[in-house]
């Protein structure tokens, strides 16, 4: 075997000749020294097999000589000559303390005929005939190329016939995936189809004889491809199960939760295409898709979903996707180029079940007429929603929207555009600059002022800064004495007073924006949460359900609605609520954040926990962590309460409950010094609030038990007072009261303020575990409340 060697041989595409001291590959040759090639020689020997390292040093070296650095250095320049790695060995492997092993069987230089033969030095070897050539000899570009087109062929005969058939759904799914694994089955096939003694074999034939025997080859691998695919597709259904298909998009999405029904005659814009790029064109497309809108809500009967919830989906998104996230029939996609002074506008009126257009128009006009292309096209949709739709349905007088100057109308869009960003200090400065860029070439445009005035109202609630409430007052009154039917102005006035604390006069607001405009769901939300504020709770959730009725896919309602039924104690159905709209927007952090305390307070810590978990890997907020730190804290992990809710202080400094809830953490886990400090932060910051809204009943609870922590006993007690005076009916309310009376020793006091808040919808587990009250769990009384006796 040896002397055989000597004459040379190959490892894969490397010659190596050991009487030249040479290996030749791709690149070139290496010279390899005399101990190297004796190391190598005695590998190639046994290829597969260990060789130890006593063994190669006496056959190298001799008996006695040699040294392990000494075999470590011939083997690694064995490695260099043939380009392995020590990491990712190809040739060479070393087995540590042991040995090596050659893992390439090597092939004798002289074992070669006149056929082409992969593998040897005359006969061609990969790398001499070349990749492209190889592939061509073999035939493995007509088998691939033969594949696809049987494969493709299969599946859309499948898709058709199946169906037609009524086969089951997993047929057509075996077919896809049959064809998918047959496609490297079918490719090794061909390359390895033909052998002779041991290696593959690709005959010197003539032209019609090697076309022949390539179509054999081919149709062989093809076929052999299909019966051996079929058997592992077959093996891997039984024993792991094919993807099955997903539950109809109108019961349920991918996350698990149920979806909203379609509600009839329902209807949605989606954001129409920007073909040029330019950021002018966005402008004006956002601005046709914002005034479609708003005329359509205007139209009985109809349901559109909000701007928000569109604009969730990408311009001409999937009929399929846009009814499983908005829940409507149809809807209209459209698109929007200029060109010079040239405004190019196309739209389709869509069903969302079929996918058919019920409608498509092109309108071509000078960029100085976009407003009459605004209205035209509102007037024509909504022309033709009344003839799509049944005939019993009929649209309101469209109302005038006031038009600006073109120029001030692109500046207004800009501060519209920013102000839908996420609220920070940035970007409220950014979105005012526009609206008052707006202003200075348009002093009397409206809806300016009602967007400075928005945003200082929704900016006031987000970055807690007070001298947004008077700007907001006056940005208002000027949009109201320039136009006081537009409705957004009133909705955010009744935002301003709602959030200072101005219910009666927040009803009043909300209710004439909706004198303006039925449909204004922003206002019936608002308008909710101010019953609420008044304690009609009857009135608040039936304002909070036409909202959702309106916008069946806005997920933003139907947390809203879920916050009021929390609130109220109802928590199995605020969880509902919270489900939907999860399932609407699995991605909001919002929305999981509020499922999970809605699973909390049901008891349900299983669910709670991994969805609390959920909303900090969507996005770690202050409301995340400081809802997470509180089910930690109930569960008794104070460690793990205390570093979650400290992580919710740090992300929103000032907001003064998120303080309290870590100074309880703080108290519980005897950390008593710490606790006061942070009670007393607490306390600085919810009389803060406390100074803009003195009314607010939430705030007046949370300083109450805050002052109770802090030993100031008497004010507490009047806080309490008032908060209860304000929502006799909230379970809260009682259950900080009993916290308060037990605070004090008072057990039979905190025993009753229990009993009323469980009554009311408090959580009969959410008590039993908390640790505020632990002294009470031995009490019978306590124990029949919370049902432990059982």
């Amino acid at each position: 075997m040896k002397a055989d060697l000597l004459q040379g041989f190959y490892l894969g595409d490397f010659l190596v000749e050991p009487l030249k001291g040479q290996v030749t590959g791709r690149l070139g040759s290496n010279h390899l020294p005399p101990k190297a090639v004796e190391v190598l020689l005695r590998l190639a020997q046994s290829p597969g097999e260990l060789v130890t390292r006593n063994t190669l040093l006496n056959e190298a070296w001799g008996s006695g000589k040699g040294s392990s650095e000494a075999l470590s250095h011939a083997v690694s320049e064995i490695r260099h000559a043939l380009g392995d790695h020590a990491d990712n060995p190809v040739f060479i492997q070393t087995l540590p303390r042991r040995g090596y092993r050659l893992a390439i069987a090597p092939e004798l230089a002289k074992d070669f005929d006149g056929s082409v033969v992969l593998g040897t030095k005359d006969g061609g070897r990969p790398g001499d005939i070349g990749l492209l050539e190889n592939l061509k000899q073999r035939g493995v570009i007509e088998t691939a190329l033969a594949y696809l087109i049987v494969g493709w062929l299969l599946i859309q005969v499948a898709d058709i016939v199946f169906e037609q058939l009524h086969f089951p759904d997993w047929a057509g799914t075996f077919v896809t995936a049959l064809v998918i694994a047959g496609f490297p089955i079918a490719i090794m096939l061909s390359w390895f189809l033909e052998f002779r003694d041991g290696r593959a074999v690709v005959h010197q034939l003539s032209v019609a004889d090697a076309r022949k025997r390539r179509f054999s080859r081919t149709y062989l691998s093809v076929l052999g491809a299909f019966v051996l695919a079929s058997i592992g597709v077959y093996v891997y259904d039984q024993s792991i199960g094919l993807p099955e298909a997903k539950a109809p998009v109108s019961l349920a999405t991918t996350n698990g939760f149920q979806l909203p029904p379609i509600v009839e005659n329902s209807f949605a814009v989606l954001p129409f295409l920007n073909l040029d790029g330019s950021p002018e064109t966005q402008i004006f497309a956002d601005g046709l898709v914002d005034d479609v809108i708003n005329q359509l809500s205007r139209v009985p009967g109809l349901r559109v979903a909000s701007r928000g919830d569109s604009f969730s989906l990408a311009p001409n998104s999937a009929s399929k996707t846009v009814r499983e996230r908005l829940r409507v029939e149809m809807y209209i996609e459209g698109s929007v180029e200029m060109a010079a002074d040239m405004l190019r506008v196309t739209v389709q009126m869509i069903d969302s079940e079929s996918g058919f257009h019920i409608l498509s128009r092109q309108f071509d006009r000078p960029r100085e007429e976009f407003f009459s292309v605004r209205d035209e096209i509102t007037n024509l949709t909504v022309a033709n929603v009344r003839v799509a739709l049944p005939p019993d349905i009929r649209a309101s007088s469209l109302k005038v929207l006031e038009d600006p100057s073109l120029n001030a109308y692109v500046l207004y869009r800009h501060g519209i555009e920013d102000s839908r960003r996420p609220t920070t200090i940035d970007t409220i400065a950014s979105a005012l600059g526009w609206f008052d860029a707006a202003l200075n070439v348009d002093p009397d445009y409206a809806a300016a002022h009602a967007g400075k005035c928005a945003l200082y109202a929704k900016g006031y609630s987000e970055v807690d800064d007070a001298s947004f409430i008077t700007k907001a007052e006056s940005s208002c009154a000027t949009a109201l004495a320039l136009n006081p039917n537009l409705d957004m102005v009133h909705t955010a006035l009744g935002d301003l007073y709602q959030s200072t604390g101005r219910h009666t006069e927040a009803e009043k607001a909300y209710e004439q924006a909706l004198a303006n405009d039925p449909s204004n769901v922003a206002a019936l939300t608002g308008l909710g949460r101010t019953y609420q504020r008044l304690n009609r709770l009857d009135e608040a959730e039936a304002s909070l359900r036409q909202a959702i009725d309106i916008h069946p896919g806005d997920a933003a309602a139907y947390n809203t609605l879920g916050i009021f039924l929390f609130q109220t104690g109802h928590f199995d159905e605020a969880a509902t609520q919270y489900e939907f709209a999860v399932a609407l927007e699995p991605g909001d952090m919002h929305w999981v954040s509020n499922l999970a305390s809605a699973y909390m307070l049901q008891g349900d810590f299983e669910s709670a926990a991994p969805t609390f978990q959920r909303a900090i890997d969507i996005e770690p907020t202050k409301l995340a962590y400081s809802n997470l730190g509180l089910m930690q804290y109930y569960l008794g992990d104070l460690d793990a309460a205390v570093e979650s809710l400290s992580a919710a202080v740090d992300l929103q400094p000032n907001d003064h409950l998120a303080r309290s809830n870590l100074g309880d953490a703080l108290w519980i886990a005897g950390r008593k010094d710490e606790a006061r400090a942070t009670f007393r932060s607490a306390e600085e910051r919810a009389l803060g609030a406390l100074q803009i809204n003195p009314k607010d009943p939430m705030t007046l609870m949370d300083l109450a038990w805050i002052k109770t922590s802090l030993d100031q006993h008497v004010e507490a007690r009047e806080l309490i007072e008032r908060a209860k005076k304000s929502m006799p009916d909230d379970p809260y309310v009682h259950y900080i009261n009993g916290l308060m009376h037990n605070r004090l020793g008072e057990t039979a006091d905190a025993i009753d303020a229990f009993e009323t808040a469980v009554e009311l919808g408090y959580s009969k587990k959410l008590l039993v575990g908390d640790p505020n009250i632990s002294n009470l769990k031995q009490d019978s009384r306590f124990e029949s409340i919370v049902g432990l006796s059982e």
